[in-house]
C-alpha cells in the first residue's frame, strides 16, 4: 500500500513538473527543416513569387574567436582561400563559378566576424544552376586543397583589405571592444587580424584551422527561392552528404569572463570628436536565450525595461555640461550580456557625467521606474503585437532571405509571425513593474564593471581610480534622492485643429496630360501643382514640396541657410504645443519630414487616402504661422558651438578645404566661426526664413481624388501662401581643366585617392540608363584589373551618374593602396577606364538589356519609381514625357550610345585629383 502510494505520489509530482516546463518554440510551418546523418543541418524555403531567382548561404559557426593564439587572422584568410579549392576538380571554386556568370559581389561572396564565417551564392541564372551553387560550398567547406602559391597570391588583396578598414571608426571600435570585451579573446583576435599575421599567416595554420572547425555538424545551409524541395534535398545530399562528421572543440572562449573589479578605460583618438561617458555592466544571462515560452518571457522583460528605462532617463534633469542620457544593451556568445547606461557631453564635464549616471541608476534602484513609463512600453510592444497578429505573414524574397539569415545567425528558431504575436501577448500579461525593477537592479548590480571615458581629439583627459569611482558610488547611495521626474501628461493633449486660412487663392491655369495621368496646374501665387491620378505606395497619398531655398544660395552662407532650414523644420505654430501637434499628426495618420539640399529645399509627406485636406492644411501651417522660438534659437546656436568645440582632425579639415579649392577654385567653410554665430541675430534668422518659405513652390502630388474636390482643397490651402522670389542658387563651380594635388595627412600606412571628372552632357532618361549601366561595367573591370589581377586593392568605389540638374555626367573613382604602389594602380585605373568603350559588344550588353527589361516590368507597376520619374521629368522638361518613354527605356540600350558615352565617363579634360599620403610622406 505504502509503494502503491508512493508511487502515486511520484507520478503526480512527475506530471506536474512536465505540466511546468516551458513550451519549445516551433519553427514557421514554411520552413522545410532537415539533417543529413553527418549532422549538416539545412532550412529551405520555397518562393515562387520570382520566378527562378535562389539564395543560398553556408554558415559556418567557427569565426575568428575560434583562432588559438599562433593563428591570428587565420578564419578570415581561410574564407578567402577556400574559393581556390578545387575538390577535385581542374579549376578551382572561384574559376567555375565565373565562367558560369557569376560575378563577385554580386553573385558570390563571403564574410567573416568573430563567431562565424558564411558562403553566399545568388545564382544569375537562379535555380537553375542550384547543383552548381551546391557543388561549390561543398568545396568551399571540405576540400581544403589550396596550395601556398595560392596563399601568396592572395595574401596581399587581404592586406589590401586590412588597410582598406584602417581608420579613426577602426581605430575607436577597437579601443571599445578592448574595454567592452577585457579579459577575453576577442580585442586580440580581430576579424581580419592584423597585418603582421597576415603576412606571416603559414599554409599549415590555415589548413588546421580549416580541419578543426569546418565539419558538417558545425554547419547551417539555408535556402530561400524557386526550387523543387524534393529535388533540391536530393541535391544537398549529393553534395553535402559524403562529408564526415567530427567531434567539436568546446566554445567557452565565446563568452566574456567575468570578475568582482570595477575597469576604467581612456577611448579615445586624435581624429575623433566623441566626448561621453559610459558605465558598463558585464553578467552572464543564459535563461536570455532560451528557446521556449521562459525565453520569451525573459526577451520580453529586457525590451520592457530597457525602454521604460531611455524614457526615464531622456526625461531625467541634466547638470550643466551634460547633453543627453541613454542606456543600451548587448549580447555576445551564447550566454554573456552587457548593460551600459551613457552620458553625451560638452566641454570637459566628465565628472559631472561620472556622477550624473551613477546618481540616476542609484535613484531607478530605490524608487523604480514610473508606472507610466512601464505602461507606456507594455502599451507599444502590445500594439505592435497586435497589428502583427491581424497583419498578412506573407514576405517577399528578399524578406524570406533577411528572417531566415537572422535566425541562423542568433541560433533560434525563425516564427511564424503570428505565432511571436501570441507568445507575446501571452507573456505580457504577468510582466509588471515589479519584474523591472528587479531586471534593471540585477543588471546594474553586476560586479564585474567597466568605465569608458572619451574625449574629443587629443583634449586632457584624467582617469579616475577604481577606488575614486567606487567610492563616490558609496557617497551617492548614501544620498537622499528626490523620485524620477514625473512624465509630463502628453498622452492627454486633445488634438487641436488648426484654424482656417486667412485667404483662398485661384488656379490661374490647367493643362492635361491623359494618357499619363497626369495634371498640371499653376496657382494665382506662382506655385505649381503636379499631380498624378494613381494611389501611392499603399494606397497612401504623397507629396513633395520642392522650393529653390537650398544652402547653396549665391547670397546667404552655406551655413546660415541651413541653420535657418533646421529652425523652420522644428518651428511650432503658437495654437499648437509639440504635444499637440504629434497628437494631430498621429490622428491624422500624416508623416513629414524636410531635406535641404545644395539645390532645393524638399519636403517630403504622406497620408491616408482620405485626409488630402489635413496633409495640405499641414503644410499651410507650416507655411504661414510658425513663430521663432527663442529657446530653439539658443539650443541650435548651442548645437553648432558643441560642432565647432569637437573639430579636432585638423588634417581632414585642410583635406576638405584643398578638396574643395582642386573642384571649385575656392573653399567654403561649412562651419562658421565662433564670432559669426554669436553675432546670429534672433531678427537675422527671421529674414532667412522668409526667404525660404517665400519661395516659390512645386507641388508633387500622388493621389487619387476627385478633381473638384482637389481644386477646392488647393484653392484654400495652397493657392493663398504668400510667396516672394526665388533664392538665387550658386551656379555649379566645378572648374574645368586638369588640376592635381597630393597632401601628407593620413595617419595609417596607406595612400589614398579621391578623382572626380565631368563631361557636358543633356540629360535624357535613355541616356541616364545608359551611364548607370556603364558604371556596373567600369566597376566590375576596375575591381578585375585592380584586385583580381594586379592585387593592389580591396576597397575601391566608382560612381557615375547623369545628373538631371548639371546636364553633366559626374563621375568619382576612390581607391586607397600600399604607398609604393600608388602610381602604378593609378595608371592602370586610368587605362582600364579608357578601354572601357572598346570592350563593349553586343554580348555584354545582351544580358543588360534582358535584365533591365525585367526591371522595367517591376518599376512599371512601383508607384515610388513612377513618382520619381515624374519629378525627374518635369524638372526636366517641364511635362510627364519620361512617362510616356519609359517603355523603351531597354530598347534603347544599344551599343553605338553606349560607346559614345563610354568615352566621356571618365573625362581626363575636366578632372580633379587629390592624394592622401601617410603623413611621413611628401
Amino acid at each position: 500500500m505504502i509503494s502503491r502510494f508512493l508511487a502515486g505520489l511520484a507520478a503526480c509530482l512527475l506530471l506536474s513538473a512536465c505540466a511546468s516546463t516551458p513550451a519549445a518554440l516551433e519553427w514557421d510551418a514554411r520552413v522545410i527543416r532537415g539533417e543529413l546523418a553527418n549532422g549538416l543541418r539545412y532550412q529551405l524555403i520555397p518562393d515562387h513569387a520570382d520566378a527562378g531567382r535562389l539564395d543560398l548561404r553556408l554558415t559556418v559557426h567557427a569565426g575568428s574567436v575560434d583562432e588559438d593564439d599562433d593563428q591570428v587572422g587565420v578564419a578570415h584568410l581561410v574564407e578567402h582561400l577556400a574559393f581556390y579549392s578545387h575538390g577535385g576538380h581542374p579549376e578551382d571554386v572561384r574559376a567555375r563559378l565565373q565562367a558560369a556568370g557569376f560575378q563577385q559581389g554580386s553573385h558570390y561572396n563571403a564574410v567573416t566576424n568573430h563567431e562565424r564565417t558564411q558562403y553566399l551564392l545568388s545564382p544569375p541564372a537562379g535555380g537553375k544552376q542550384a547543383e552548381l551553387a551546391l557543388q561549390a560550398l561543398a568545396t568551399l567547406a571540405f576540400a581544403a586543397d589550396y596550395e601556398a602559391a595560392d596563399l601568396e597570391r592572395e595574401r596581399p588583396i587581404v592586406i589590401e583589405e586590412w588597410r582598406g578598414g584602417l581608420g579613426v571608426a577602426e581605430r575607436m571600435n577597437g579601443q571599445r571592444i578592448a574595454a567592452q570585451r577585457v579579459g577575453s579573446r576577442y580585442p586580440a583576435h580581430r576579424s581580419i587580424g592584423n597585418r603582421e599575421a597576415i603576412e606571416g599567416a603559414a599554409l599549415e595554420r590555415l589548413k588546421a584551422y580549416q580541419q578543426r572547425w569546418y565539419k558538417p555538424n558545425n554547419m547551417v545551409l539555408s535556402v530561400v527561392g524557386d526550387f523543387d524541395p524534393q529535388i533540391l534535398r536530393a541535391q544537398i545530399e549529393r553534395a553535402f552528404g559524403a562529408a564526415e562528421a567530427a567531434a567539436l572543440p568546446d566554445r567557452e572562449h565565446l563568452e566574456l569572463p567575468l570578475d568582482d573589479h570595477l575597469k576604467v578605460f581612456r577611448v579615445q583618438d586624435s581624429q575623433s570628436g566623441s566626448n561621453q561617458v559610459v558605465l558598463l555592466f558585464r553578467f552572464h544571462d543564459p535563461a536570455s536565450r532560451r528557446q521556449d515560452e521562459l525565453g520569451v518571457r525573459e526577451r520580453l522583460i529586457d525590451r520592457l525595461t530597457l525602454a521604460a528605462l531611455k524614457r526615464q532617463l531622456r526625461r531625467q534633469a541634466r547638470p550643466e555640461g551634460v547633453t543627453s542620457l541613454t542606456a543600451v544593451k548587448t549580447q555576445i556568445g551564447r550566454r554573456s550580456e552587457v548593460f551600459g547606461v551613457a552620458a553625451g557631453l560638452r566641454g570637459d564635464a566628465h565628472e559631472q557625467g561620472l556622477s550624473t549616471l551613477l546618481r540616476e541608476l542609484e535613484r531607478l534602484r530605490r524608487h523604480g521606474l514610473h508606472p507610466e513609463d512601464v505602461e507606456a512600453a507594455r502599451t507599444e510592444v502590445r500594439e505592435l503585437a497586435e497589428r502583427m497578429l491581424a497583419g498578412s505573414a506573407e514576405a517577399d524574397f528578399a524578406a524570406w532571405v533577411r528572417k531566415l539569415n537572422d535566425a541562423t545567425i542568433a541560433e533560434r528558431p525563425l516564427l511564424h509571425p503570428h505565432a511571436i504575436a501570441r507568445h507575446t501577448l501571452a507573456a505580457l500579461q504577468d510582466i509588471d513593474g515589479a519584474d523591472l525593477l528587479a531586471r534593471l537592479r540585477r543588471w546594474s548590480g553586476s560586479p564585474d564593471r567597466v568605465l569608458q571615458l572619451s574625449a574629443p581629439g587629443e583634449r586632457p583627459l584624467v582617469l579616475p581610480t577604481e577606488e575614486e569611482v567606487l567610492a563616490l558610488d558609496r557617497r551617492i547611495a548614501a544620498e537622499p534622492l528626490e523620485p524620477p521626474a514625473v512624465p509630463r501628461a502628453e498622452s492627454a493633449e486633445t488634438p487641436v485643429e488648426p484654424p482656417p486660412a486667412a485667404q483662398a487663392g485661384i488656379i490661374r491655369e490647367e493643362r492635361s496630360f491623359p494618357e499619363q495621368r497626369v495634371e498640371y496646374w499653376t496657382l494665382g501665387n506662382g506655385d505649381r501643382l503636379v499631380w498624378l491620378r494613381q494611389p501611392g505606395e499603399g494606397g497612401r497619398i504623397r507629396l513633395q514640396v520642392e522650393t529653390a531655398a537650398g544652402f547653396a544660395d549665391a547670397e546667404v552662407p552655406a551655413w546660415q541657410a541651413q541653420f535657418a532650414s533646421q529652425l523652420a523644420a522644428q518651428a511650432l505654430p503658437p495654437f499648437w504645443s509639440a504635444a499637440q501637434q504629434k497628437a494631430w499628426q498621429e490622428a491624422a495618420g500624416l508623416r513629414l519630414s524636410v531635406d535641404q539640399q545644395a539645390r532645393r529645399r524638399v519636403l517630403v509627406a504622406s497620408a491616408p487616402p482620405d485626409r488630402l485636406g489635413e496633409l495640405l492644411a499641414l503644410y499651410r501651417v507650416r507655411q504661414t504661422l510658425v513663430e521663432l522660438d527663442p529657446d530653439g534659437l539658443d539650443e541650435a546656436r548651442g548645437e553648432f558651438g558643441e560642432a565647432l568645440r569637437r573639430r579636432v582632425d585638423s588634417r581632414r579639415a585642410e583635406q576638405d578645404r584643398v578638396w574643395q579649392r582642386l573642384k571649385t577654385g575656392r573653399a567654403e567653410d561649412r562651419l562658421p566661426t565662433a564670432e559669426a554665430l554669436d553675432a546670429l541675430t534672433a531678427e537675422r534668422v527671421r529674414e532667412l526664413w522668409q526667404r525660404q518659405l517665400g519661395a516659390p513652390a512645386t507641388y508633387y502630388l500622388m493621389a487619387d481624388v476627385e478633381p473638384e474636390r482637389l481644386r477646392e482643397l488647393v484653392r484654400r490651402e495652397l493657392a493663398g501662401i504668400p510667396r516672394g522670389t526665388v533664392p538665387r542658387m550658386k551656379a555649379d563651380e566645378r572648374l574645368a581643366g586638369r588640376r592635381e594635388a597630393s597632401l601628407a595627412g593620413a595617419l595609417e600606412p596607406r595612400t589614398s585617392l579621391q578623382a572626380v571628372s565631368f563631361a557636358e552632357q543633356p540629360w535624357t532618361p535613355e541616356d541616364a540608363v545608359h551611364v548607370a549601366m556603364l558604371r556596373e561595367l567600369a566597376r566590375e573591370a576596375l575591381k578585375a584589373r585592380l584586385r583580381g589581377e594586379a592585387a593592389g586593392v580591396y576597397r575601391l568605389d566608382f560612381d557615375a551618374e547623369l545628373s538631371p540638374d548639371e546636364q553633366r555626367i559626374l563621375s568619382e573613382l576612390r581607391f586607397v593602396s600600399a604607398p609604393q604602389r600608388f602610381e602604378e594602380l593609378w595608371a592602370l585605373a586610368q587605362e582600364t577606364l579608357a578601354e572601357l568603350p572598346a570592350s563593349l559588344d553586343e554580348s555584354r550588353l545582351a544580358p543588360l538589356r534582358e535584365r533591365l527589361r525585367r526591371q522595367e516590368a517591376e518599376r512599371l507597376r512601383d508607384p515610388a519609381t513612377q513618382f520619381h520619374r515624374l519629378v525627374l521629368s518635369d524638372r526636366a522638361w517641364g511635362d510627364p514625357r519620361y512617362l510616356a518613354r519609359q517603355a523603351h527605356l531597354a530598347d534603347a540600350l544599344q551599343l553605338a550610345p553606349m560607346r559614345t558615352l563610354a568615352q566621356r565617363l571618365f573625362s581626363a579634360d575636366n578632372r580633379a585629383v587629390l592624394k592622401v599620403l601617410p603623413q611621413a610622406a611628401q
